[in-house]
């Protein structure tokens, strides 16, 4: 049998290197901590705690109920959320942990999030509002599985029923919350305000969702984080 070959050394990082990345993640952890305290004092519609208690402040969950008014009402929706070391400057990694029938969420759970759109100034309650307006809304400017934007642009009552299939399938199940000290229990509003609703967008015409299809491929559509600063500002 020949000889298994020794992995080649990894080159160490220098003294101000190693010093540089620690300070990275002392500030990461300390801006993820504070705004996590303060996140379920004033939770964001629809969303919740998840089912345990929060070990790793650099990887947690959350549970978004679907909304009312959407293909998804009725359903349980738990994300993961890991953040990277240079967060608030990278932004998080989140994904949906059960299937969802929507343009703009993979097979994987991932989510389009418009990484050049990303600021520092985000916050994570600013990033729960995001997807839960997208739930409503989708953005058809990014798509990430085109077969189902395409039907929610021209099918609309096929895509409806496909995704509530989905949800009663996939995320009917009930999660019961871990809610930290002082959070606020029970806040979810029977909507979601600022954003338009899946019916205004299923009544525009071709001619706009061609035209958002264009801006989509010069790169100047709107992203989810576009639509955060615009709720924020509003």
């Amino acid at each position: 049998m020949e000889p298994v070959p020794e992995p080649e050394p990894q080159p160490e990082l220098s003294t101000a290197a190693a010093r540089r990345l620690d300070e990275e993640r002392k500030t990461a952890l300390r801006i993820i901590s504070r705004e996590l305290r303060l996140l379920w004092r004033d939770p964001p519609p629809y969303c919740r705690p998840g089912p345990e208690p929060v070990t790793d402040p650099f990887h947690w969950e959350v549970v978004i109920d679907g909304p009312a008014g959407t293909p998804y009402a009725g359903g349980t929706f738990p994300i993961d959320i890991q953040f990277p070391a240079g967060y608030p400057f990278d932004p998080p990694k989140v994904t949906f942990k059960t299937p969802v029938y929507h343009p703009n969420i993979d097979e994987e759970g991932n989510m389009v999030l418009g990484k050049e759109s990303w600021s520092c100034a985000f916050k994570i309650s600013g990033l729960l509002v995001g997807f839960v307006s997208v739930l409503y809304d989708p953005l058809l400017d990014y798509p990430i599985n085109y077969d189902i934007a395409e039907q929610y642009a021209y099918d609309y009552e096929r895509y409806e029923a496909e995704a509530r299939a989905w949800t009663r399938e996939f995320s009917s199940a009930p999660v019961v919350s871990h809610y930290p000290p002082n959070a606020v229990v029970g806040r979810t509003p029977p909507a979601v305000p600022h954003f338009p609703a899946t019916a205004a967008r299923r009544r525009a015409e071709a001619e706009a969702r061609r035209r958002a299809a264009a801006a989509a491929s010069s790169g100047s559509g709107e992203s989810l984080w576009r639509r955060v600063v615009g709720y924020v500002q509003s």
